[in-house]
């Protein structure tokens, strides 16, 4: 298998994983496994006709000698020479090619032995037969010759050889299916066959038979190489013929077919005016040309497709680019901006908005009906897409122009909303909204619930909790309906968090829902978060629990924190040497209202005119700019909180090393100590450098 795709093949690559190479490739190699396979068939069918020309050859002489030998005769020779070699000394007996050993035997070889030698000479060379042996075991491993004819040296009567017990079950083994044993010495491969001579049932002597198959071994060499010659000139010219064939007949067609297909993806840019498959005239009259006539029409029909698709694409794109403009206009009717009143310390509000398509149908919506009351917004429109962005949009216009005409009862400007809705309502549409108006001073928020989802809580405790306010019917479903106003009393620190039904019916993969248990969950994770901060991580737990799974409905949320009543003055002055009698003015009339006692007042004024003097001296320099100076009042316990402002270079007077008051005034370097007087006088300092502005604040507890 290539490594590399064609693409990043060179020429001589692609040569070789070619189609061509690879037919090439697979003819040779069955060429080569069919002639082998025959070759070894045929070898083993010649070898097979060679065992058993001489296991015949084998058999037959073996049951010429023993109808031959006279079985009383070889009885008693037998019986003779076992008795001679039991009788020998120990000595003698180990030692067969002593003079002793053989003197011993010579006594039994007389007329009738040496009538049975010249017998087995004639039998041995009237059947070209290597050698004949007529012998018996004298005990489990020793074998006893009696006689032996052989074309080469003979061994005598007596002649002992050892034998393993592998040639012993070899020789018991041999049968009339199987009568001759195959092997190879110094001489050559030879056949060996056995049989026996009988007396009244009882063995008495094994016959043993071998021929020479040097002469065989030779014919086989010959035959192997003649089959060879013969396989190789066929294998080559076969191969041939079936390359020639399969490339005409496959190869080439498919070839075309390739080139056709890249000629087609070349000019995908040109719209496919040029018919490549069915200029193709492939005429196999097989499922090649059966593929090259379906390449041809599928070619057409992607024509007419991409004409189709073209056209699509720009009415798609016409209208995507339409749905941006329309998402942008719907993201600019809605706040963006936060802090949206950095200049109100008394709350903090925050809101976002997921759409589940390019525009959505939740939307959300905060601002000032005058300096003393906020309305906050929440709906959701049924359905989804454009119809719903534009029944939204109308929405949000009627309730922001009611809610700034002088109706202060959020139930009332519910009805009216309703009314106006249902009056001009073809598509029979609605909107389930939540609509508050918080009074900053007292914290008094007065709510009403058209349909929509409960709001959660967090006021006395340090936990969210829903509030059950109860319910009206969604607007734009009934004329006249009616709507109720509930009082919310909100302390420093209170919040209050809404949200649309895309965060509870939020589903994951296994089609769960987020539910109100997973969302309070994720309120009282952070109970302490920033609204901002909350919000983010609302998000983050939805995500974490829908994972991979779509978006089917958009995801809006809105949350306030109220901060406490408006306890707070500000000045702005042109930050100069000049002004901090203003500034010291400005701060002693508050404190004054606080009945603050006057050592207090005094190091207030010490530190006033100590930071001040510094803004005038070093923040602009050479310039001058403006400063800001803040009061906040906070209870339990009182206390008042002084921010100095100013948009000069950053500089945090609290990084540098306090004097050491210790030592004398002319050792002691100069500067820092009126810093070092505002750190000892006042309970705490601080100081941050955020949004282009030094804010350094005082806190004096009183």
């Amino acid at each position: 298998m290539a490594r590399k795709s064609v693409r990043e093949m060179n020429y001589f690559e692609r040569l070789h994983y070619s189609l061509s190479a690879k037919m090439w490739h697979a003819i040779i190699r069955f060429s080569v496994i069919l002639a082998l396979t025959a070759l070894v068939f045929g070898l083993l069918f010649y070898s097979h006709q060679l065992r058993e020309q001489y296991s015949n050859k084998a058999s037959v002489l073996a049951g010429s000698i023993e109808l031959v030998v006279d079985p009383d005769i070889m009885d008693r020779i037998a019986k003779a020479a076992v008795e001679v070699y039991n009788g020998l000394p120990e000595n003698v007996r180990n030692d067969p090619s002593s003079q002793a050993y053989q003197d011993a035997f010579a006594s039994l070889m007389d007329i009738r032995y040496r009538k049975i030698e010249e017998i087995l000479d004639e039998f041995r060379q009237q059947d070209n037969a290597r050698y004949i042996i007529i012998g018996t075991m004298v005990d489990q491993d020793r074998f006893m010759y009696l006689f032996e004819s052989n074309e080469t040296e003979k061994h005598p009567l007596g002649h002992i050889e050892i034998v393993d017990q592998k040639t012993i079950s070899a020789f018991e083994k041999i049968s009339s299916l199987m009568p001759v044993i195959f092997n190879r010495d110094d001489s050559g491969y030879s056949c060996t066959g056995a049989g026996t001579i009988v007396k009244n049932g009882r063995d008495i002597a094994s016959i043993v038979t071998a021929y020479s198959l040097n002469d065989v071994a030779y014919k086989v060499r010959a035959y192997l190489l003649q089959f060879f010659i013969i396989m190789t000139v066929l294998t080559i010219l076969s191969d041939i013929y079936f390359v020639r064939k399969m490339k005409r007949t496959v190869v080439t067609p498919i070839i075309e077919l390739n080139e056709a297909a890249r000629l087609h993806m070349q000019e995908k840019s040109e719209e496919f005016r040029t018919l490549h498959f069915s200029n193709l005239n492939i005429r196999t009259g097989d499922e090649i040309e059966s593929l090259a006539l379906i390449m041809a029409d599928m070619e057409k029909e992607i024509q007419e497709y991409v004409k189709d698709l073209t056209r699509i694409t720009a009415e798609r794109e016409r209208i995507s680019t339409e749905l941006n403009v329309a998402s942008k206009i719907q993201e600019g009717m809605l706040p963006q901006v936060f802090p949206p009143f950095p200049d109100r310390p008394e709350f903090d509000v925050y809101a976002s908005m997921y759409t589940a398509k390019e525009v959505g149908g939740d939307f959300y919506d905060f601002f000032l009906i005058d300096d003393d009351h906020l309305a906050l917004v929440i709906a959701d429109v049924s359905g989804k897409g454009i119809p719903a962005a534009l029944f939204m949009m109308a929405s949000k216009i009627i309730i922001s122009n009611l809610s700034t005409v002088g109706i202060t009862d959020p139930a009332k400007i519910l009805e009216e909303v309703n009314r106006r809705i249902v009056r001009n309502n073809p598509a029979e549409m609605f909107v389930t909204v939540w609509l508050g108006i918080l009074e900053i001073s007292s914290g008094i928020l007065r709510a009403s619930n058209g349909g929509h989802e409960y709001p959660c809580v967090l006021m006395t405790s340090d936990r969210y909790g829903v509030f059950k306010d109860r319910h009206g019917f969604v607007l734009g479903g009934i004329d006249n309906s009616t709507y109720q106003t509930y009082e919310l009393k909100l302390e420093k620190g209170n919040r209050i968090f809404v949200y649309t039904d895309g965060v509870t019916e939020a589903m994951n993969k296994n089609h769960e829902l987020f539910g109100e248990k997973r969302l309070l969950k994720a309120l009282n994770d952070k109970p302490d978060a920033s609204v901002r901060e909350l919000l983010e991580h609302m998000k983050e737990s939805i995500d974490a629990f829908v994972e991979d799974a779509p978006q089917f409905d958009d995801i809006t949320m809105l949350a306030l924190q109220y901060n406490g009543g408006s306890n707070m003055e500000e000045l702005t002055i042109e930050a100069t040497i000049d002004n901090i009698p203003a500034v010291t003015e400005f701060v002693d009339r508050k404190l004054e209202e606080l009945d603050c006692p006057m050592k207090i007042q005094a190091q207030i004024d010490v530190a006033i005119d100590e930071l001040f003097s510094n803004i005038a001296k070093y923040a602009y320099n050479p310039d001058t700019g403006p400063a800001t100076v803040r009061v906040e009042v906070e209870n339990d316990p009182m206390a008042v909180i002084i921010t100095f402002i100013d948009h000069g270079m950053p500089y945090d007077p609290l990084s540098n090393k306090d004097p050491d008051v210790n030592i004398g005034l002319e050792d002691r370097m100069i500067g820092g100590l009126g810093i070092f007087l505002v750190k000892k006088t006042m309970d705490d300092i601080s100081y941050e450098y955020k949004d282009g502005q030094n804010i350094l604040k005082i806190r004096k507890n009183i």
